[in-house]
């Protein structure tokens, strides 16, 4: 029997993307801030045209595995959700810049086995941090709608039948939703089977629950965050950082080169070009000119 293949879930890529505020801000707050988050990742999907395989809603990160055509795809749909909630946050919350200037890891998965642990490394975030015992315990991720139909609460309305005040009330946005195909439960969340490619998660896991709590009980957390998150954070080589800190230094400081500036100009832009850039530490400190102890230093304050 021949081995089943990506090919066989999408006729595209698979990307998982993981996006964290700034300086590890919180950035949901309360059962509206998680609503809205989860309603934008629907709005996202209608509007880019990407298809939501699996996600979690954490308070200060995000993790989704997207099916779409390539990188810049999921880029797009990755930056225009940064900016609906960034918008949120900052209107709610006075958080300036707080997603502008977040950290991003796109991660490609080439393989079933990578994506069944993806999946699986997604739905056990919750149970990482200690927040729940099982996945199932946690309201804010698609794990509920995975290899079955999602219960909905009392009747889910099409966005398409509502009033231009109730989509805005419920997608938190005045772009025309005339159109939306998606369906709102009575809680206000876009409900999971609109948005959400079940059948590509039950494909991938033969369509039986037992394989899945298999992997969800043998993923190693530490491994698969350092193959999906951090990994994917330190592909930049010195002279791909260099020539962008380069341009980044000539706007910020007028046209002065690296060298040119002195430490303190140095270490106030280091917390911007470490969350906006591919970088580490060792490499952040070789193109600044910086001992690692104080590039550590300054990023940790």
């Amino acid at each position: 029997m021949r081995e089943l293949s990506l090919k066989d879930l999408f006729d595209g890529n698979f990307y998982h993307i993981s996006t964290e505020g700034l300086e590890q801000v919180t950035l949901l707050k309360d059962e509206e801030d998680y609503r809205i988050a989860w309603n934008y990742l629907a709005l996202v999907a209608w509007r880019t045209g990407v298809d939501i395989v699996a996600f979690v809603l954490m308070s200060n990160h995000i993790h989704t595995l997207l099916a779409c055509r390539d990188v810049m795809q999921a880029k797009k749909a990755i930056n225009l959700f940064k900016q609906l909630l960034s918008t949120y946050l900052r209107n709610k919350y006075g958080m300036s810049q707080v997603m502008h200037n977040s950290c991003d890891s796109i991660s490609l998965i080439d393989s079933i086995k990578y994506l069944r642990n993806c999946i699986a490394y997604i739905f056990r975030n919750p149970i990482s941090a200690r927040i729940c015992l099982k996945p199932e315990d946690y309201k804010w991720s698609s794990y509920y709608s995975c290899l079955k139909p999602a219960a909905v609460c009392g009747e889910a309305r099409k966005i398409s039948d509502m009033t231009y005040t109730e989509r805005r009330k419920v997608m938190h946005t005045g772009k025309d939703l005339s159109e939306c195909p998606f369906s709102v439960n009575d809680e206000g969340y876009v409900t999971l089977d609109s948005f959400v490619r079940n059948d590509i998660v039950s494909n991938a896991f033969l369509n039986s629950g037992k394989m899945l709590m298999y992997h969800l009980g043998s993923c190693n957390d530490a491994k698969t965050e350092y193959e999906l998150v951090y990994q994917p954070m330190m592909e930049a080589t010195d002279n791909d950082m260099y020539d962008a800190v380069s341009k980044y230094v000539a706007v910020r400081f007028r046209s002065k080169a690296i060298s040119d500036l002195t430490t303190p100009e140095k270490c106030s832009i280091l917390k911007t070009l470490f969350f906006n850039h591919k970088t580490t530490v060792p490499q952040l400190a070789r193109i600044m000119g910086l001992s690692r102890e104080l590039v550590r230093k300054m990023l940790s304050q």
